[in-house]
Parts: C-alpha cells; structure tokens; sequence
C-alpha cells in the first residue's frame, strides 16, 4: 500500500511537471554602438554586451525555458531599418514571451516633448526613432514581460548641426561581492506569465533632462543593474520590481554624487492589459493606383505570413506541453527552430519578389 501511494505521488509530479512545462522563449534586441570613434563607449558597449548575455543565460536556466533568441543590431546593422524590421516580421513568431530591448548609443529628446523615453539616435536625426513609440510596437506583441533596457541621454539637443553627446565618465568601477547561489523563486515570481496582461519595466539611464555618463564598464547605471540583480537573486533582500527600481536609483544617485556626476535614472514598473493586434498604414503621396494596390497587396502578404508564424508557435508550444520529459522537450524544441527558420527563409523570399514587382 505504502509503495502504490509513493508511486502515484510520483506519477502526479511528473504529470503537473508536464503540465507546467515552460514554453516561453526569449527575445533579446539588442542595439550596441560598438563602432562609436569614442573609445570610452566602445568599451562600455561591450561591457554591455557581456553583461546582458550573462544575465540572459541566467534567467533561461533559472525558468526552464529552451530558446532565446538574439537580434543583435550593431555594427553596420545598428540602424532604424534592422530595427524596424526585426519589429514587424522577425517577431511575428513570439506569443507570451519574454521581450528584452537593449539600446546603448546616443539618444536625446525634442524641445517641448512629453515623452518619457529618449528618442534614439541611429545615422541621423532624420531617422531617429522615439522610444515611446517603439514600446508601445513592443507591446502589441502581447509579451508576458517587456524590458526596455536604455542607456543613453535624455536631453533637449537644440544643435542638429552636430549629434547629440554621451559625457565619458573615466573611474574606475567599484568592487562588489559577489553573490552566493541564485534563489530560481525569484525568477519564476519576477519573470512569471499572467495571461491577458504584460509586465512592463522600464530601465533608462536618464530621467527627462539628464544626461548619461558612460565608461569602459557600461556605466554607473548599467553597472547598478547588474549588481540589483545579484542582491535579488542572491540573497532574496528585493522580492519586486518596484523596490528592484528602488534600489537601482538610489544606488545610481549615490554613486554619481560621490564622482560630482549630474545624472538622474528613470526606473518604472507597469501593468498593461494586453494589445489588440492592429495595422496601421500609411500612404505615400504622388503614387499611381497600380503601384498602391501592389504595395497593399505586399502589406496583406505580410500580414498573413505573421499570422501563419503566430499559428506555427501555438502549434510547438501545444507539442512542447504534451511531451513527459525534458530531453523529448529539447528534441522538439531544435526541431521547431528549424521549421521556423525554414517558414521565415521561405516568406522572405515571397515577400521579396512580391515587393519587387511594385517598382
């Protein structure tokens, strides 16, 4: 009797364990100006860099989850294009993910502007993109988190003769023990899916007005980022976003008043009820009838070929829930990165000869 007992304890696990399986991935955008002329930022960006994926590697291992997918636009692919076009195809394919958007570089804001986040500077101020606009584009992905990670100013820049700046700070950075095991809790209530909602956290190293002092270590913000998720998931002193932003600004504040720094972060933490999917499409002016419904039958390609992505995903995380076993999970999962890539592969083709024709 005792034996039977033990044996469907062990069976129920096994099947809540299956049930409760994690099918969210991971999408990581991130926008590095590593090729800035300032050597300083160079530096930062790749202190950035390390940092980011150090943690991302983290927090897949802490949740269970198979995928993380990285966008990473630097180089000769930081610019408003990649990024739009990682926005509106590339990430077609996530469903209740976890997005996380990296953006260090130069940024600024526009005289009279309400918007909280920075517009960020890619090759122009012709092509500048404004960060609450490309939250809001994040948002109608219907993500279970969002994380928008910016380290840049957040200053009027009245001069378009010339681009904006980014102050060098040259300290060094301070040393911090480092933390004992991470607790994988904290994870799974921070990081957690509520169906119907996205959690939003905004982490930008300039509040409106301020600028951002970058050095080799990423930065006085950057750096407290780090070191606010250590004291997390090391010791479990900080159990929420809000005391998470908390502390992130006060550490920020008292580190830049002992250098004589004159920078203020914003760190936010919000609840949004989820986006409808909506199309919103704008005419060029002086077209002819023929080269509009071409074009509008290129915008319908592309949205059935997002639809036909959302489809695919439901259709893995379905495969991936009723499957007992981890490594049967990890089979399937590297046989659904190749469907996808293989679907993409194809509707990109598609969609070139379609667009094409318009010309």
């Amino acid at each position: 009797m005792p034996q039977q007992r033990w044996l469907l304890l062990c069976l129920f696990a096994c099947l809540s364990l299956s049930l409760t399986a994690e099918t969210r991935h991971i999408h990581v955008i991130q926008m590095l100006d590593d090729n800035s002329p300032t050597y300083l930022i160079r530096e930062g960006c790749r202190s950035i860099d390390y940092g980011v994926q150090r943690e991302i590697d983290r927090m897949q291992d802490a949740l269970g989850i198979s995928d993380v997918h990285y966008y990473r636009l630097n180089g000769m692919h930081f610019s408003r294009e990649a990024l739009e076009f990682v926005v509106d195809y590339q990430l077609a394919y996530q469903e209740r993910d976890i997005i996380v958007f990296v953006y260090a570089g130069h940024g600024y804001r526009d005289r009279g502007s309400n918007n909280q986040l920075p517009k960020l500077y890619f090759r122009g101020y012709h092509d500048a993109l404004e960060g609450d606009d490309l939250r809001i584009r994040l948002l109608e992905k219907n993500p279970s988190v969002l994380i928008n990670l910016v380290v840049a100013c957040n200053a009027v820049q009245g001069d378009h003769r010339v681009p904006p700046t980014i102050p060098e700070d040259a300290g060094g950075a301070e040393n911090r023990l480092a933390a004992g095991d991470r607790s994988q809790k904290a994870y799974h209530v921070l990081f957690s899916d509520q169906e119907g909602y996205t959690k939003v956290i905004d982490l930008v190293s300039a509040d409106r007005e301020y600028e951002t002092f970058m050095s080799r270590d990423g930065g006085i913000f950057f750096s407290e980022v780090l070191y606010a998720f250590e004291e997390v998931f090391g010791d479990e002193r900080l159990t929420n976003w809000p005391a998470i932003c908390n502390y992130i600004k006060d550490q920020t504040l008292q580190r830049s008043a002992a250098r004589r720094l004159r920078q203020q972060p914003y760190c936010a933490y919000q609840v949004f009820r989820s986006l409808n999917e909506s199309t919103i499409t704008v005419m060029a002016e002086a077209t002819t009838v023929s080269t509009l419904n071409c074009r509008a039958m290129a915008r319908q390609l592309r949205r059935d070929q997002k639809t036909a992505l959302k489809q695919l995903r439901r259709r893995h995380r379905q495969e991936i829930r009723r499957l007992p076993d981890a490594s049967s999970r990890k089979l399937a999962a590297a046989r659904h990165r190749q469907e996808t890539s293989q679907m993409k592969y194809v509707h990109l083709q598609d969609y070139q000869r379609k667009s094409g024709q318009c010309k």
